[in-house]
């Protein structure tokens, strides 16, 4: 079984979908797309949903996103399953979706379109890659972009600056409960460690991760990982 993964340059979500790619031992090839058209072009190659990863199967099977993801490939590969059996688990999984990726996604735009110095390599080192596209000035006003389609407004980046330690606190009480991090990796460690390799991004933000139980989900999910693929 070969597979095709539609993606963005960067992106903490489609690194989230390498990792269970992987982890399942399925190969695949990664056809990028510009973001923003990115949303248009997933639709054009018969994908239902605008969103990023979207992988499609050689017997034609598809599955976009990352809750979806990982029970498509756990009815194809049912060894080492990616999706939770406990309810803890199950929630990890929905908050990374759903509040963590959202995050980390409005954190480093916010950052990378108010000054791109504060990101590393102004946003072209670190565990994803380059983020967005390989040119800073059009990687700075795709930042921008992101705020607006995601309606990040001052308030809302102000109230997630504030929720820092909240997020990060909650990423650590799953590790010391065995949620995250346990014997077997999971969908949630994957989205987990992602999301937090995107917010690595922030300079500021890199000895706060360095000092907390969170690095230690970053560093083995990134270990075990293949480098991230230059954009296209």
């Amino acid at each position: 079984m070969t597979a095709t993964l539609y993606a963005i340059p960067g992106s903490h979500a489609v690194r989230t979908g390498e990792l269970m790619l992987e982890h399942k031992g399925i190969p695949f090839r990664r056809v990028n797309f510009p973001p923003g058209p990115h949303r248009v072009l997933v639709r054009v190659v018969g994908f239902k949903g605008d969103r990023v990863p979207a992988v499609k199967f050689e017997d034609g099977r598809r599955a976009q996103g990352t809750r979806q993801l990982p029970r498509v490939l756990d009815e194809m590969v049912p060894e080492r399953p990616l999706v939770p059996d406990d309810a803890a688990g199950l929630e990890a999984e929905a908050w990374a979706d759903d509040v963590l990726q959202q995050w980390a996604r409005r954190m480093v735009a916010a950052a990378g379109a108010r000054d791109p110095d504060s990101l590393a390599g102004r946003g072209a080192e670190g565990r994803l890659g380059v983020l967005l596209t390989s040119h800073e000035l059009s990687r700075r006003v795709t930042a921008r972009a992101v705020l607006m389609v995601f309606r990040a407004s001052r308030a809302q980046q102000r109230d997630d600056l504030e929720r820092t330690g909240e997020i990060l606190d909650r990423v650590d009480a799953w590790i010391d409960e065995g949620v995250l991090n346990g014997e077997e990796l999971r969908s949630p460690d994957f989205a987990v460690a992602s999301s937090l390799a995107l917010a690595e991004y922030i300079l500021e933000l890199q000895p706060e991760l360095q000092r907390r139980p969170a690095i230690t989900l970053l560093d083995r999910v990134f270990s075990r990982s293949a480098a991230a693929p230059d954009p296209a």
